[in-house]
């Protein structure tokens, strides 16, 4: 089936956030903010759909590829240059949608999401790839890949940036071109190492 890309809309919010939440159910980054499944496959959802409406979709950078039916099958979520770093007043804003999927495990999530934030490069002008994934009824069919291409292989491709959550999906990101920078530690108690990755930067 031919696959087809397009930036995506206030509209396809909810549809993406499912595929998300599917596609980082075992995420071990995820895993650590959330690591009772069940709460997890509870608050994926509601997590990706408000990160999506306030922080993403709103500076145009989330690519959707959908299948011959027209069905969303795989997310990008890129954060175009200088947007990465939300503003509290964004923050505020997500808090009422954010709060009812982080409950008790907001202090843990804020822990995450600094140390990310530390070691996000500063360089100016990169692209953000803050997560990426397709449903499992088309995983390794392309559709994931065809995200990345459609940003960093063009003919003048920007600087890109992403965290690989597991250390076998380096050699995916490395056929884009990107190359392990750094592996860091999330906070104490939070064992999974996580690799920062970065392609013409």
């Amino acid at each position: 089936m031919p696959i087809t890309t397009r930036v995506a809309t206030t509209t396809d919010i909810p549809e993406a956030a499912a595929v998300l939440a599917e596609a980082f159910d075992s995420d071990p980054l995820m895993a650590t903010i959330w690591p009772d499944q069940k709460q997890r496959r509870r608050a994926l959802p509601v997590y990706f759909a408000a990160s999506l409406r306030y922080f993403h979709v709103p500076h145009g950078g989330v690519d959707v590829a959908s299948d011959g039916d027209g069905k969303i099958a795989a997310v990008a979520v890129w954060d175009p240059p200088g947007q990465w770093d939300h503003s509290t007043m964004t923050t505020v804003r997500a808090l009422p949608d954010l709060l009812p999927a982080l409950r008790t495990r907001a202090l843990t999530a804020i822990r995450v999401r600094r140390t990310l934030d530390e070691h996000h490069p500063r360089a100016p002008g990169h692209w953000y790839l803050a997560n990426i994934g397709s449903t499992q009824s088309v995983r390794g069919q392309g559709y994931a890949a065809r995200l990345i291409t459609d940003r960093v292989t063009s003919p003048s491709p920007p600087p890109a940036y992403l965290v690989c959550t597991r250390e076998r999906n380096i050699p995916y990101y490395a056929r884009f071109g990107f190359e392990v920078a750094e592996s860091f530690a999330l906070p104490a108690g939070e064992r999974p190492p996580m690799w920062a990755m970065r392609v013409n930067m």
